[in-house]
């Protein structure tokens, strides 16, 4: 079983469920497809759990990176924006030409890079809004921010966004341009593709033909006159136009064509066809493509089947006139162009960047991050160190352009900013490990930070899994049959179990010690239920061996002892050994039995005694006691054992009490049936007793002997002499007067006991006690005070106060010792203790 536990789970571990956005494989021809995808999404769900918790006690460990710093278009900056009379700022989006000098001014400040996390998909359709903040022969929005961003060459990258499911986006038809019109002629294939783009910028398609060793341009044209005012347009005079041909589809080039050549990097030891297919591009349009405006970079998240995010895919893959291309996540391009290189290489499960930087990733381009810190920040920071308010660096913008100094000093000097909108109505909120609502430009800010720094997550290989997983099914069967011994009694069933928690404990530890100082994710939840249910099996299996013997205890011990006191021995055996332990004794009689059942057939009899003695029963079970014998009329019982308890004098008080209410609720049925009213006395005493299996072969018996037993038949003997119902020792109320209110009866010295006993009576729980019977406890202490110092005089009025106002039979019998003592003096050498006559029946201890 350990090793159909171990495989089955291994099995499912091994063949885990793909990255985000990352093919399915198949299933084994062997095994159901849709039982497996459903068994590997419930075990991953259970995985990325005790992933998260990973993630969260590493970052608590760690410190918020301050390589990259957020500037984020929030909701307060918005609200700035709104109440701003400036030309543009009220609008949204933004024009670009203030993007664009946001930009600039950020790298003015000492930013080493801006990443223009914000989309630029359709053309713009503003016109510049701040002549001072570009030149003034700037032809429109986006002209104008690609301007801008040309100040400062290499120093920004745009983003752009991908869909790997949906259908790939085609290119307009080709008749619609029916001719073409020739731009130039230029050395090169780069040169030739940057003209290109003044053709796809006015949303003509272009044609990059060989010529030799050159390449001409072509543009596409609706006619000849249309063809010569795209000529005239982009600046050449008497442009050759001609008739298209078919062939030139073969060279044409697209928006997108543009855009994956500029995009694409080349990776050394990765094979292209394992990364993420996409199907669709959103980049930006193709005024922003080439020259010196900058890089591009990926800025999609994907998330698990959960809806969070745990890593960002650096590579994917985009197929196009019949070769993959590799594009490049935002952060990987940034780090690219740190390092100042174009050169990626995949070796050893990392992805190296040139010489200066590498990250964990799988062949299928997808890396887990490192989050440097267990929460999300205030305000759009996410696990970074900082966040900037865009409308800061806005205002700093149009300071510098009306030639005022910068208000704000935003410290940027060598770090990296991601320049991101973080609007709650903008979807850039990501639920992550580290809170629900992480913004998406702090997360790309996190994966510069993990490459920057080289470090990230590795998740362990599927066959280390693999092999972990088997290793714990056999260790928990190893287990379950070694610990197998400790199930014959309850502290070792406890054991028993606990070894298993132990054992998952340690592994639980050890997963999360390799996590955060090694950086790698062992699977946890596949091999701990592989453990739990080798366990759980192997368990069942030691039972069923056991269980000849536990059927044997049963039989014998079923036949003279109760079946509660059967079922607990038959878990543990040392139950029947005798011992010494401290427990409560209740022995309780009818009051009046003898004279009660004259009169009465035996039918009506027994019928009446077994009814008393099931209500008893049941109130001593209720307590968790254990109902000891019957005498006669006489009910024995006790506390403390089999099962072990501190509170036994607590629950020996509150059965008395108990006991006393069931009966003033069955009188008058009892009345009604059988013709008689019942009541009893009962004493209670705590103490050292032996419990365990007593009796001869014939006959044996699971019972308590000791002093306790006998001072408890000898107080309910008392409850005669005072009137009172239940009489307790001075062990019970040391232990029970937290919770019950006792008064002290009388001091008494008793055949067979050098010591005078002091007798207390159970008078009720604190905290339900009447105000009479607090007026009597208070007039009994007076009187017994005054009692004991031959106060006698006092006494005697206070007692037949106590019996005539408040019917205290206690203080009845005071009354009538005191008279008596009026009129003859005690000796000198009183000392308060009374001799009761104890000549009358009593229950014997044993």
């Amino acid at each position: 079983m350990a090793a159909f536990f171990g495989c089955v789970l291994g099995l499912l571990v091994y063949l885990r469920a793909p990255q985000p956005a990352a093919p399915r494989e198949d299933s084994p021809a062997w095994m159901p497809s849709g039982a497996v995808e459903v068994a590997q999404e419930w075990l991953e769900g259970l995985e990325r759990y005790t992933y998260d918790w990973r993630v969260l006690e590493l970052g608590a460990r760690s410190e918020r990176p301050d390589e990259a710093v957020v500037v984020a278009i929030d909701d307060e900056t918005l609200a700035e924006a709104r109440q701003d009379d400036r030309p543009g700022v009220a609008t949204q989006p933004w024009p670009r030409q203030l993007v664009g000098g946001m930009v600039h001014r950020l790298v003015q400040e000492g930013a080493l890079l801006v990443l223009v996390d914000l989309p630029f998909t359709e053309l713009s359709p503003n016109a510049c809004v701040n002549p001072k903040l570009s030149t003034p022969s700037s032809s429109g929005d986006d002209v104008a921010f690609r301007e801008l961003l040309e100040q400062d060459p290499g120093r920004s990258l745009l983003s752009f966004t991908w869909e790997a499911q949906g259908s790939r986006v085609l290119p307009p038809a080709n008749r619609l341009w029916p001719y073409r019109v020739k731009v130039g002629t230029y050395p090169s294939t780069p040169e030739a593709r940057a003209r290109a783009q003044a053709v796809l910028a006015v949303q003509r398609p272009a044609y990059v033909i060989p010529a030799g060793r050159q390449a001409e341009v072509w543009g596409g044209a609706t006619d000849e006159a249309d063809a010569k005012e795209l000529g005239a347009r982009l600046g050449v005079a008497g442009a050759v136009v001609e008739e298209r041909r078919a062939s030139d589809d073969t060279f044409r080039l697209g928006t997108t064509d543009l855009f994956v050549s500029l995009a694409e990097v080349q990776v050394e030891g990765l094979d292209p066809a394992g990364l993420v297919e996409v199907r669709q591009l959103q980049h930006p349009v193709a005024p922003l493509l080439g020259g010196l405006a900058g890089g591009y970079g990926a800025v999609t998240l994907t998330a698990d089947a959960d809806g969070v995010v745990r890593g960002i895919p650096h590579l994917v893959t985009y197929v196009a006139r019949g070769g993959r291309h590799v594009l490049p996540s935002l952060p990987l391009a940034a780090a690219m162009r740190l390092a100042n290189t174009r050169k990626l290489r995949y070796a050893d499960g990392r992805l190296y960047v040139g010489d200066a930087y590498s990250v964990p990733m799988d062949a299928s381009g997808y890396s887990l991050l490192r989050w440097n810190a267990p929460t999300a920040g205030r305000g759009s920071r996410g696990s970074l160190s900082r966040s900037i308010r865009a409308w800061n660096v806005l205002l700093n913008v149009f300071d510098v352009a009306d030639e005022r100094p910068a208000r704000f000093d935003n410290d940027l000097e060598g770090r990296t900013v991601v320049l991101t909108r973080t609007s709650g109505e903008s979807g850039h909120l990501r639920p992550t490990p580290i809170g629900p609502e992480t913004p998406g430009g702090a997360i790309l800010g996190q994966a510069l930070a993990n490459i920057l720094r080289s470090e990230g997550i590795t998740r362990a290989a599927p066959d280390f899994d693999l092999m972990v997983t088997m290793g714990l099914a056999f260790a928990g069967a190893f287990m379950a049959l070694s610990l197998s011994f400790l199930l014959r009694s309850v502290r070792g069933a406890i054991l028993y179990v606990g070894g298993l928690a132990v054992a998952s404990a340690g592994y639980t530890v050890a997963a999360a010690y390799v996590f955060v100082e090694q950086k790698l994710w062992i699977a946890m939840a596949g091999p701990l239920l592989a453990m739990a249910g080798a366990f759980v099996v192997t368990t069942v299996y030691a039972f069923r061996n056991e269980q000849q013997i536990r059927d044997f205890v049963q039989a014998a011990l079923g036949r003279y002892v109760s079946p509660e006191v059967a079922r607990l021995v038959t878990r543990d055996l040392s139950l029947m050994h005798p011992e010494r332990r401290r427990m409560s004794v209740y022995v309780c009689d009818i009051e009046g039995f003898t004279r009660m059942s004259e009169g009465l057939t035996p039918e009506q009899l027994v019928g009446l005694f077994n009814e008393y003695l099931l209500e008893m029963a049941a109130v001593v079970r209720s307590t968790a006691g254990q109902v000891d014998k019957y005498i006669g009329d006489s009910v024995m019982a006790f506390w403390g054992a089999p099962v072990r308890t501190d509170r036994h004098a607590h629950l020996a008080c509150e059965a008395a009490l108990k006991m006393r209410a069931v009966l003033a609720e069955k009188q008058d049925a009892w009345e009604k049936k059988y013709g008689r009213r019942l009541s009893f006395r009962a004493g209670v005493d705590t103490g050292e007793v032996v419990v365990g299996d007593m009796g001869s072969e014939l006959k044996s018996h699971y019972t308590v002997l000791g002093d306790a037993v006998g001072l408890a038949a000898r107080l309910e003997t008392l409850n005669k002499l005072y009137g009172t119902y239940v009489l307790v020792g001075d062990g019970t109320v040391a232990l029970a007067a937290d919770n019950y209110v006792f008064r002290v009866v009388d001091r008494v010295r008793l055949k067979g006991r050098a010591e005078p006993v002091r007798v207390h009576e159970l008078v009720g729980r604190r905290g339900e006690l009447t105000a009479p019977v607090q007026e009597l406890l208070t007039l009994h202490e007076k009187a017994l005070t005054a009692y004991h110092q031959r106060r006698f005089a006092e006494a005697h009025v206070l007692f037949e106060r106590a019996s005539t106002e408040l019917k205290d039979p206690v203080a009845a019998v005071y009354a009538s010792r005191c008279a008596r003592f009026l009129s003859a003096a005690p000796p000198a050498d009183w000392d308060g203790v009374h001799i009761p006559d104890e000549s009358g029946p009593g229950v014997a201890a044993a």
